[in-house]
């Protein structure tokens, strides 16, 4: 009796078991207890040691990485971009793309020049502009023998020099009129003057002081006086022309600013460096030199003084302050007159 009763001592002395969370059911344990098997005590569990919960669901598994598995297929290299694989493509590719560009221009070119020497485009007529000296047969005389193979393959540019070259044209611009014509527009130089060339003969002079042509170039008014001592040569030689050029005009617009006008007295205008402007008169071919400035006032006191003497007028020469007068009177030839003062012109006798 006191062996069947111990067990059941020590049943009743067993520490009560807190109830936790997913723990097994009191009916399971009881009925352990009551087949006299005595469960051992469970450690007190706490917040660290407790149960894992349960899921209804069952946890996803996660894929194992096996080392022992064969590596998959890596992803090709990539490469640098200055890498030399990369420079290497980069310069093949690009040399294919020139030299497909340059046969293709060599073709394209080969095809024009072929083209364009056809009779297709050959010269038939040429338009010209501005001309009023020139008429458009000598413009066009001028323009035909640079025109061999067309007019896509005329030289425009050797055009336009050769027609400058002629002494009549200033300026000129060449254009294409497709298929068969040029256009031709020109400025033709404007006589402003005549000028005696150093062997004798007179060309015209434009404002630039070019000499060109001849006097029968000169149209419309009667010619001017002609000028003489124009440079036909040197470094110089175009500045110091348009100056001389300048003075000449100034002095015509002198000369006639009041009547009576005094340039149709004047033959011939002779420009010098150091003596400044001659002049050389129409009836008496006597050279009056006047200088630089005062042009009218300067010949009125030398033909006042030349009128006196073919008047025989003693006293007016001596109101005039020219010495000599008796030999003046006398028949003796005038060589010159130096007016550049006209209060006391000097009279140059021919001895």
């Amino acid at each position: 009796m006191a062996g069947r009763s111990k067990p059941q001592v020590e049943a009743a002395e067993e520490p009560e078991v807190l109830q936790l969370e997913e723990e097994p059911e009191l009916e399971e344990v009881q009925g352990e207890m009551a087949d006299g098997v005595v469960a051992e005590p469970r450690p007190r569990r706490t917040g660290k040691a407790r149960a894992p919960r349960r899921i209804d669901t069952a946890p996803v598994a996660r894929p194992r990485s096996s080392r022992g598995a064969a590596p998959g297929r890596r992803a090709p290299r990539q490469l640098s971009l200055f890498s030399r694989e990369r420079l290497s493509q980069n310069v093949t590719r690009t040399g294919g793309s020139i030299l497909l560009s340059l046969l293709a221009i060599g073709g394209l070119v080969v095809l024009f020049y072929l083209f364009a020497g056809s009779r297709f485009f050959a010269l038939r007529g040429v338009d010209v502009i501005g001309n009023k000296l020139l008429s458009v047969d000598d413009v066009a005389a001028m323009v035909k023998p640079n025109v061999p193979r067309g007019v896509l393959n005329a030289d425009l540019d050797k055009i336009r020099k050769d027609l400058k070259d002629y002494p009549l044209i200033r300026e000129a611009e060449v254009g294409r009129l497709l298929p068969d014509r040029l256009r031709v527009v020109i400025v033709e130089r404007q006589p402003v003057a005549l000028a005696r060339r150093s062997d004798g003969s007179v060309a015209c002079v434009d404002d630039a002081g070019v000499m060109f042509g001849d006097n029968s170039l000169w149209r419309g008014k009667a010619p001017p006086p002609l000028i003489n001592g124009l440079a036909e040569g040197g470094d110089r030689a175009s500045e110091s022309n348009r100056q001389y050029v300048m003075t000449y005009r100034r002095l015509l617009a002198d000369l006639d600013q009041t009547e009576p006008a005094l340039s149709s007295r004047v033959d011939e205008v002779y420009f010098d460096e150091d003596q400044g402007v001659r002049l050389t008169l129409a009836d008496s071919r006597v050279a009056v030199l006047i200088g630089a400035e005062d042009f009218r006032a300067r010949l009125n006191a030398a033909l006042d003084v030349l009128d006196a003497v073919r008047n025989r007028d003693a006293e007016r020469l001596n109101v005039l302050k020219i010495s000599d007068a008796e030999r003046l009177l006398s028949g003796v030839r005038i060589a010159y007159l130096n007016a550049t003062d006209p209060k006391r012109v000097i009279v140059g006798l021919d001895e």
